[in-house]
Protein backbone atom coordinates (compact mmCIF):
# COMPACT_ATOMS: atom_id res chain seq x y z
CA UNK A 1 0.00 0.00 0.00
CA UNK A 2 1.60 3.69 -0.87
CA UNK A 3 0.57 6.97 -0.74
CA UNK A 4 -3.30 7.64 -1.18
CA UNK A 5 -4.60 4.39 -0.67
CA UNK A 6 -2.29 3.37 2.27
CA UNK A 7 -3.70 7.07 3.77
CA UNK A 8 -7.18 5.84 3.47
CA UNK A 9 -6.85 2.15 4.89
CA UNK A 10 -4.95 4.04 8.18
CA UNK A 11 -8.01 6.98 7.96
CA UNK A 12 -10.74 4.27 7.77
CA UNK A 13 -8.80 2.39 10.02
CA UNK A 14 -8.32 5.12 12.59
CA UNK A 15 -12.34 6.17 12.17
CA UNK A 16 -14.14 3.07 12.75
CA UNK A 17 -11.41 2.76 16.30
CA UNK A 18 -12.91 6.28 16.83
CA UNK A 19 -16.33 5.21 16.21
CA UNK A 20 -16.04 2.23 18.38
CA UNK A 21 -14.64 4.76 21.42
CA UNK A 22 -17.72 7.38 20.78
CA UNK A 23 -19.84 4.04 21.61
CA UNK A 24 -18.34 2.74 24.29
CA UNK A 25 -18.73 6.21 25.84
CA UNK A 26 -22.04 6.53 25.05
CA UNK A 27 -22.94 3.75 27.17
CA UNK A 28 -21.11 4.40 29.99
CA UNK A 29 -22.97 4.79 33.19
CA UNK A 30 -24.09 8.97 33.62
CA UNK A 31 -23.71 9.01 37.68
CA UNK A 32 -27.86 10.40 37.14
CA UNK A 33 -28.61 8.55 40.65
CA UNK A 34 -25.75 10.73 42.27
CA UNK A 35 -27.27 14.11 40.58
CA UNK A 36 -23.86 14.71 38.98
CA UNK A 37 -23.37 17.39 36.47
CA UNK A 38 -23.61 16.31 33.25
CA UNK A 39 -20.53 17.78 32.07
CA UNK A 40 -18.25 15.59 34.45
CA UNK A 41 -19.85 12.36 33.50
CA UNK A 42 -17.14 9.60 33.08
CA UNK A 43 -18.74 9.57 29.43
CA UNK A 44 -17.87 12.85 28.17
CA UNK A 45 -14.06 12.87 27.80
CA UNK A 46 -13.54 9.40 26.22
CA UNK A 47 -16.56 10.89 23.71
CA UNK A 48 -14.50 13.84 22.93
CA UNK A 49 -11.95 12.24 21.68
CA UNK A 50 -13.20 9.21 20.16
CA UNK A 51 -15.38 12.33 18.18
CA UNK A 52 -12.20 14.17 17.62
CA UNK A 53 -10.26 10.48 15.95
CA UNK A 54 -12.92 9.91 13.82
CA UNK A 55 -13.01 13.36 12.40
CA UNK A 56 -9.00 13.13 12.06
CA UNK A 57 -9.21 9.63 11.06
CA UNK A 58 -11.92 11.11 7.76
CA UNK A 59 -9.60 13.90 7.21
CA UNK A 60 -6.58 10.96 6.82
CA UNK A 61 -8.54 9.08 4.41
CA UNK A 62 -10.04 11.87 1.90
CA UNK A 63 -6.81 13.53 1.94
CA UNK A 64 -5.81 14.16 -1.58
CA UNK A 65 -2.97 11.65 -3.50
CA UNK A 66 -0.06 14.83 -3.54
CA UNK A 67 -0.16 15.10 0.27
CA UNK A 68 0.13 11.60 0.21
CA UNK A 69 2.82 10.75 3.23
CA UNK A 70 5.18 8.31 3.84
CA UNK A 71 5.30 4.73 2.12
CA UNK A 72 3.38 1.90 4.00
CA UNK A 73 6.30 0.33 5.59
CA UNK A 74 7.17 3.81 7.24
CA UNK A 75 4.01 4.23 8.73
CA UNK A 76 3.23 0.78 9.90
CA UNK A 77 6.54 1.37 11.69
CA UNK A 78 5.89 4.43 12.84
CA UNK A 79 2.47 3.13 14.36
CA UNK A 80 3.85 0.58 16.06
CA UNK A 81 6.40 2.69 17.34
CA UNK A 82 3.72 4.85 18.89
CA UNK A 83 1.62 1.88 20.18
CA UNK A 84 4.85 0.82 22.02
CA UNK A 85 6.10 4.07 23.32
CA UNK A 86 2.23 4.38 24.49
CA UNK A 87 1.92 0.62 26.06
CA UNK A 88 4.89 1.31 27.77
CA UNK A 89 3.95 3.89 29.42
CA UNK A 90 0.47 2.95 30.51
CA UNK A 91 1.25 0.03 31.64
CA UNK A 92 4.79 0.76 32.77
CA UNK A 93 5.58 3.68 33.82
CA UNK A 94 2.01 5.42 35.03
CA UNK A 95 1.30 4.98 38.59
CA UNK A 96 4.53 3.10 39.38
CA UNK A 97 5.61 5.65 42.16
CA UNK A 98 7.11 7.98 40.18
CA UNK A 99 5.40 11.97 40.23
CA UNK A 100 3.01 12.21 36.80
CA UNK A 101 4.92 15.18 35.72
CA UNK A 102 7.87 13.04 35.35
CA UNK A 103 6.97 10.47 33.89
CA UNK A 104 4.86 12.04 30.85
CA UNK A 105 7.96 14.05 30.59
CA UNK A 106 9.81 10.81 30.25
CA UNK A 107 7.38 9.43 27.57
CA UNK A 108 7.44 12.83 25.78
CA UNK A 109 10.66 13.14 25.47
CA UNK A 110 11.00 9.30 23.81
CA UNK A 111 7.84 9.90 21.41
CA UNK A 112 9.14 13.49 20.24
CA UNK A 113 12.76 12.33 20.13
CA UNK A 114 12.28 9.01 17.95
CA UNK A 115 9.86 10.49 15.33
CA UNK A 116 11.86 13.66 15.19
CA UNK A 117 15.52 11.96 14.91
CA UNK A 118 14.08 9.95 11.48
CA UNK A 119 12.72 13.61 9.73
CA UNK A 120 15.33 15.94 10.98
CA UNK A 121 19.09 16.33 9.77
CA UNK A 122 19.95 18.56 12.84
CA UNK A 123 22.37 17.05 15.16
CA UNK A 124 21.17 14.48 18.10
CA UNK A 125 21.64 17.38 20.59
CA UNK A 126 19.87 19.82 19.42
CA UNK A 127 16.83 17.57 18.40
CA UNK A 128 17.16 15.87 22.40
CA UNK A 129 17.27 19.39 23.60
CA UNK A 130 14.22 20.96 21.92
CA UNK A 131 12.73 17.03 22.34
CA UNK A 132 13.69 17.57 26.38
CA UNK A 133 12.43 21.37 26.37
CA UNK A 134 8.76 20.65 24.81
CA UNK A 135 8.30 17.29 27.03
CA UNK A 136 9.28 19.33 30.51
CA UNK A 137 7.11 22.33 29.23
CA UNK A 138 4.16 20.45 28.30
CA UNK A 139 4.31 17.43 30.95
CA UNK A 140 4.21 20.57 33.64
CA UNK A 141 1.50 22.45 32.25
CA UNK A 142 -0.87 19.19 31.48
CA UNK A 143 0.18 18.25 35.25
CA UNK A 144 -1.08 21.83 36.99
CA UNK A 145 -4.25 21.85 34.14
CA UNK A 146 -5.09 18.33 35.13
CA UNK A 147 -4.41 18.99 39.23
CA UNK A 148 -5.18 22.59 39.38
CA UNK A 149 -7.54 24.11 37.23
CA UNK A 150 -9.72 20.24 36.71
CA UNK A 151 -8.78 19.16 40.12
CA UNK A 152 -8.27 15.35 39.19
CA UNK A 153 -5.30 13.38 41.28
CA UNK A 154 -3.00 12.68 39.34
CA UNK A 155 -0.58 9.37 40.14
Amino acid sequence: MQGSSGNRVYGIGWALFGAAVLAASWRMDRLESLNINPWSAPGVMPGVLGALIVLFGLALALRPRAAAGPDAAGSWRRTALAVVLCFVFAAGLLGRGLPFWLTSAAFMFAAIFAFRIVDEDAPRWRIAASSGAIALAAALVISHLFEDVFLVRLP
